[in-house]
């Protein structure tokens, strides 16, 4: 077995392996291409074709696991393995968002990180206040970058590519107190300044939709939690966010699963 760079021959096989396992993601040509413009997406190959990929981020220091499939038929084969092995080879503090999958998660323990909270898939109303900015993609990114250092602008052009997509900022005493995207009926993600109230930035993002239903992802530590839930919010799934240091990815943040 050879673990390589995807290539334009794999698609098909990703997408495959992808909704084998109940994945969208890997489904979608643009998706894979994103990840391969602007991180790592291997593959392992067996006999001419792909039975497993990995994908991942770097952000700063962090390499970020967006993406680990195996063909189910190879399950427990050491795919993964030799997947992750050559996707963490520099080293350095990871994190990824696993499945409820014990398998899954006994193996990124392997790799260093340990379970620290859920990630909560919800979905529910608007809420009412007064909204975000609407901006584009770009300005929203340099707010980001303002607040944590990180330059997001292709994530943020790759997440406004959706029709109907927009850059958001949240403002607080004339500061900038959020900075994320929204689409027509999903938060895709809202980072929030430190000393600002997650809750409130939040509560400001979800007010610019004028859908009947609004999903987004967020930690299950985050403070907005029982808000939504007060509002009729609901929990539809979770994954497992994993990190080897707890303090990598905040859980004041409204995140993308696959880019955090």
């Amino acid at each position: 077995m050879d673990v390589r760079s995807a290539t334009d021959g794999d698609l098909r096989a990703i997408a495959k392996i992808a909704l084998a396992n109940d994945d969208d993601d890997g489904a979608d040509p643009g998706y894979v291409a994103h990840l391969r413009a602007h991180g790592r997406f291997l593959v392992a190959e067996s006999g001419g074709t792909a039975v497993g990929y990995s994908a991942a981020r770097q952000l700063g220091g962090l390499t970020q696991l967006c993406d680990l499939f195996v063909d189910p038929a190879r399950h427990g084969g050491g795919t993964g393995r030799r997947l992750l092995d050559a996707v963490f080879d520099a080293g350095g503090e990871r994190s990824t968002f696993a499945s409820r999958d014990p398998r899954a998660m006994s193996l990124y323990v392997r790799y260093g990180m340990v379970p620290r909270w859920p990630l909560l898939y919800l979905e529910g109303p608007p809420l009412a206040g007064i909204p975000a900015e609407r901006v584009p993609a770009d300005v929203a990114a340099a707010a980001e970058q303002e607040l944590n250092g990180r330059d997001r602008s292709v994530d943020y052009a790759f997440w406004t590519a959706t029709p109907g997509a927009t850059g958001l900022i949240v403002r607080a005493g004339g500061e900038v107190a959020a900075a994320g995207v929204a689409g027509p009926d999903h938060l895709f993600h809202l980072v929030t300044a430190d000393g600002a109230d997650p809750a409130a930035t939040l509560r400001a993002a979800l007010a610019t939709f004028t859908v009947a239903r609004v999903d987004l992802c967020l930690p299950g530590p985050h403070p907005a939690l029982p808000l939504l839930l007060d509002a009729r919010w609901r929990i539809e799934d979770a994954d497992q966010h994993m990190s080897s240091r707890p303090d990598l990815i905040s859980p004041g943040d409204v995140l993308s699963p696959s880019f955090a």
